[in-house]
């Protein structure tokens, strides 16, 4: 599983742990029960997949079904996944490469978007640079910061 896949995991199992409640401790023991199973299953019905894609949405499917105390039990739990076609079993996969298409997609955008502010600040700036170069050679009146009144420049 890459890394963005393992946190996820860890932010649906963390918060079960420590809660005093029996049946939140059965689930995990029964997520964990689970693991080895759910994966051999779905290899079997997606042979074509890779071991991080099976592991991938083995979790998936455990977290969301069996990480809920008081859910669904092992027993139903295992019908439902052997009932399932390959394109079900996918599901969650091609679930989640679409927003990863579509989270790389926004940020190629987004750095696109941050370039051409950046170039466009600094066509900016170089165009203040150079009124202000321009305004210095030209200038014929100042402030007079004593009195307060326009007076003629001498350079």
């Amino acid at each position: 599983m890459e890394i963005e896949d393992k946190i996820n995991l860890l932010a649906y199992i963390v918060p079960c742990f420590g809660s005093n409640d029996s049946a939140q401790e059965q689930a995990l023991r029964d997520f964990a029960s689970g693991l080895k199973p759910t994966m051999a299953l779905i290899r079997s019905k997606c042979p074509d997949l890779s071991e991080s894609d099976i592991e991938l949405i083995s979790t998936e499917f455990l977290a969301a079904e069996i990480l809920k105390p008081r859910g669904t039990t092992r027993d139903k739990f295992a019908k439902w996944i052997a009932a399932m076609d390959e394109d079900e079993v996918k599901a969650p996969l091609v679930a989640r490469q679409q927003l990863r298409r579509k989270s790389q997609e926004e940020m190629a955008v987004y750095r696109k978007e941050q370039a051409d502010a950046k170039a466009e600040l600094e066509k900016q700036r170089k165009r203040y640079e150079e009124v202000v170069k321009q305004a210095r050679e030209d200038r014929s009146m100042v402030i007079n910061g004593r009195t307060g009144k326009f007076e003629e420049y001498k350079p």
